[in-house]
């Protein structure tokens, strides 16, 4: 543990690293150059009722998200730039029972935010027209806050500060000269993140670090555009 010592202080410190490249990116990006913009925007919804003998359940939920980026080509396989995310979930879950004082009623409601700089470099072409695979680096800083009500009772959970580098593979596909697809998935991802917690009412704090390997996993695939000015 002493060896990541020093490691944790300098996560701590992404923030300011952060906010140190974006100006740096801004000053970048008033030079002669293709300047890019992109990103995604998700919506869900969702609602059903079910029924198991004299108890009765309904609920509905909606959230969304949106992950904008401004990014800069260094040259044709380089690419630097900044990118952001916020997303908002809200649910109601309603249970009746044949007494009505054990009824319950849940809301749960989440927000969480995101902030990193990145770069792509293009790795190879894949032998199909305009497909190629690209790796990305990134180092970012993760934030949120969720809460739930059961009956008018409001529990605040901890709220949490992630801080993480990143490298995983990306596959670009070119629709035009202005216009790519990324995709991405946590396939051959490799990862280590610092993870601080703190206790709104009890004021507790606690620390942990992981690393991360997606060796065998093809979830949370992402999907999005860019378009080159």
């Amino acid at each position: 543990m002493v060896i990541f010592a020093s490691n944790f202080n300098i996560i701590i410190k992404m923030k300011k690293v952060i906010v140190a490249i974006f100006a740096l990116l801004v000053t970048v990006l008033t030079v002669d150059g293709q300047v890019f913009v992109g990103g995604g925007l998700g919506l869900n919804f969702s609602d059903g009722q079910s029924s198991s003998g004299n108890t009765e359940s309904s609920g509905s939920g909606f959230g969304f998200s949106i992950s904008p980026q401004i990014g800069y080509y260094l040259n044709d396989g380089l690419s630097v730039g900044v990118s952001g995310y916020f997303s908002n979930n809200l649910s109601k879950n309603t249970t009746t029972y044949p007494d009505p004082t054990n009824d319950r009623e849940y809301k749960y409601s989440s927000d969480r935010w995101g902030a990193s700089i990145f770069g792509r470099y293009k790795l190879l072409e894949l032998g199909i027209e305009n497909l190629s695979l690209l790796v990305e680096c990134s180092i970012g800083v993760q934030g949120g806050k969720e809460k739930q009500t059961e009956n008018e009772i409001t529990r605040e959970y901890p709220r949490s500060t992630v801080y993480s580098i990143n490298a995983r593979p990306v596959l670009a596909y070119k629709l035009s000269d202005k216009l790519d697809v990324l995709a991405h998935c946590n396939f051959l991802s490799l990862g280590y993140q610092y993870q601080t917690q703190k206790n709104s009412v009890t004021d507790n704090k606690s620390k942990n670090h992981s690393f991360n390997l997606g060796f065998n996993s093809f979830s949370d695939l992402n999907i999005g555009f860019i378009y080159k000015f």
